[in-house]
């Protein structure tokens, strides 16, 4: 097996700044995932100020998750190659540049434009934090520092469209829509400067080669998966959406099999097969995955339909949503400290609160019965779900990494990043597709939430049952 990332035997004790390290790369985590739905709240303005059709508005959430996902595991890979803090340093500078770039946009072409270009930096940076936390801390401290993670991830899904109804409803500087991406500026500027100081610099001892044929592999295969996902409703479903999901298929399997190829003859494979031989790792991907983007398109589905179909404002439905963290923080400080004894229970009893807040949500969408729909109906939901999520966000990460062997968990954990990163913006084109599949064959507006919201159920729900497999907790030093 070929080593991902190297933990040095000082790793963490001779880098006394490593915290403040830290906060400096989560800073830039939170950025990125907070980018990939921010603009859910926003696009009503965008689209009236620059006059751009529905299909247009939804490619600038498209833009970003292409760009995310077809380049999110190169990205790591480079880190390995040359320097993972020279590699996150470019992301930063490339995404700060991007939101600047989003933000003088004027048209729809050229905010697209700019959304792939800060997807594709952001897939530079964010794959160097989890590698640089197995090369910072020692053993004995990652536990927490993992968590951090953990936290700044489930913060961040619900921080967005609070966020970005502030932003817009408040009309901050007079900036309109385009103060939820001028906003990225100081703050890149700030993770930019802060980890050029605190950030040591490290690398694979033996720099491996980049696995270009892998690399245009998944790319394609994600593009394949993802294009149809978004395009195929607004196109009414047309006869080339299900060749391109066959197609996807057929070439993520030759992906999986070059790479198996290649860690039999010891070449250093974008993605090691092997990992996915272990039942709770694979446990654990899934339950990360279905957790991860049920949050995101919940969120997108309640915008859509507070704002358009009830006519709330960006700032009122971000004032709703804002039940979300409060939950959040009322469990995730728990679930951490408890973590070492009871760390498979937590996660179980999360999904199983996030599948029951999801049925509410549903339940009071229903209860409201159309027109009387205000943002306190879904305030119960919305806690529940924040008190669900707070018990398995701090340390999914943690747990599902301690299924793998010391000497993969670099590898591991590229891998784990990767499916929480794409998982948001699979889970956007989903639900994304059925809420406007739901709309086009007739139904109103709720009812189509509603079915949308079931994404989340049945996901949540999966979770739950997949918990069974996990490690009963995260690894001791």
């Amino acid at each position: 097996m070929t080593e991902q990332t190297t933990v040095p035997t000082t790793a963490g004790s001779g880098h006394s700044r490593r915290w403040a390290a830290l906060a400096v790369t989560l800073l830039a985590v939170f950025m990125d995932l907070v980018d990939i739905t921010i603009v859910v709240v926003a696009a009503p303005a965008i689209q009236a100020d620059l006059g751009a059709p529905t299909a247009a508005v939804q490619w600038i959430m498209a833009a970003y998750a292409l760009g995310l996902g077809l380049l999110l595991i190169t990205g790591g890979r480079l880190g390995d190659i040359f320097g993972r803090k020279r590699v996150f340093l470019a992301g930063v500078a490339g995404f700060t540049a991007a939101s600047a770039a989003c933000g003088l946009a004027q048209s729809i072409g050229m905010l697209v434009a700019a959304r792939a270009v800060q997807g594709a930096a952001a897939a530079m940076m964010v794959p160097q934090v989890l590698a640089t936390i197995q090369v910072m801390f020692p053993s004995a401290e990652r536990p927490k520092a993992f968590g951090l993670y953990g936290a700044v991830n489930g913060l961040a899904a619900a921080a967005a469209p609070i966020a970005g109804g502030l932003l817009v409803g408040n009309d901050v500087f007079g900036l309109a829509w385009r103060s939820v991406f001028w906003v990225n500026v100081p703050i890149g500027l700030a993770a930019l400067l802060g980890a050029a100081v605190l950030m040591r610099e490290s690398r694979s001892p033996r720099p491996p080669r980049l696995d270009l044929p892998g690399v245009v592999l998944v790319g394609a295969g994600l593009l394949l998966v993802l294009y149809p996902l978004i395009q195929g409703p607004e196109s009414g479903w047309p006869g080339w959406t299900w060749p391109m999901v066959a197609a996807a298929v057929a070439v993520l399997a030759v992906f999986a099999r070059l790479q198996a190829r290649r860690e039999r003859r010891w070449e250093q494979p974008l993605v090691p097969v092997s990992l996915f031989r272990q039942r709770s790792f694979v446990a654990g991907l899934a339950v990360a995955f279905a957790v991860f983007s049920s949050v995101t398109a919940l969120f997108l589905v309640l915008t859509l339909q507070l704002q358009q179909g009830h006519g709330l404002s960006a700032l009122q439905v971000g004032l709703t949503f804002l039940a979300w963290p409060l939950g959040l923080a009322v469990t995730s400080g728990l679930a951490v400290r408890l973590a070492a004894t009871a760390g498979r229970r937590l996660v179980a009893c999360g999904a199983a609160v996030l599948t029951a807040a999801m049925v509410a949500l549903i339940a009071g969408i229903a209860v409201a019965g159309g027109d009387a729909l205000t943002g306190w109906h879904l305030v119960p939901g919305l806690l529940a779900g924040g008190v669900g999520f707070g018990l398995v966000a701090p340390i999914l990460v943690d747990i599902v990494l301690s299924a793998v062997p010391h000497q993969d968990a670099g590898a591991a954990s590229g891998v784990v990043n990767t499916v929480i990163q794409v998982a948001g913006a699979a889970g956007v084109a989903a639900v994304g597709a059925l809420y406007t599949t739901a709309l086009a064959a007739g139904w109103d507006i709720d009812t189509a939430a509603q079915w949308s919201l079931g994404y989340a159920v049945v996901a949540f729900g999966l979770g739950l049952c997949l918990t069974g497999a996990l490690p009963a907790r995260p690894r001791t030093p």
